[in-house]
């Protein structure tokens, strides 16, 4: 059973624009949020949230919760400062890359021990 001449062109031209897309997504880089489920400290008296290993040079006051980067971004909560902005993003990841991140075949930056 042979193709017809349209079909091969079509198909060319699928397997074409696939290609173009995965070697294209090698080299785009994006910013990728840490998972959801990753720890974070409140301050619900600023506002603002903390990353764990950002805490002893932050300066929070006493109304404190242990929750997820979530919850603080439910909550429309600020970084408390740029270490934790960097530990919470993760950039110039490749869009190909990042796509296996979230599809979780992929290494993140953030490990187990960072996740509640």
């Amino acid at each position: 059973m042979y193709m017809k001449r349209k079909d091969k062109k079509i198909v060319i031209t699928l397997l074409s624009v696939v290609a173009i897309l995965i070697i294209g997504g090698m080299f785009v880089p994006i910013s990728v949020s840490a998972p959801s489920d990753t720890r974070t400290i409140l301050d619900h008296t600023t506002q603002t949230y903390a990353a764990p290993s950002c805490f002893d040079e932050a300066e929070m006051t006493n109304f404190l919760q242990e929750t997820t980067f979530g919850h603080a971004k439910s909550l429309d909560y600020d970084a408390e400062s740029s270490c934790s902005t960097d530990f919470y993003t993760q950039s110039d990841v490749p869009i190909f890359f990042a796509m296996l991140q979230l599809f979780g075949l992929g290494e993140q930056q953030w490990s187990e021990e960072d996740r509640l």
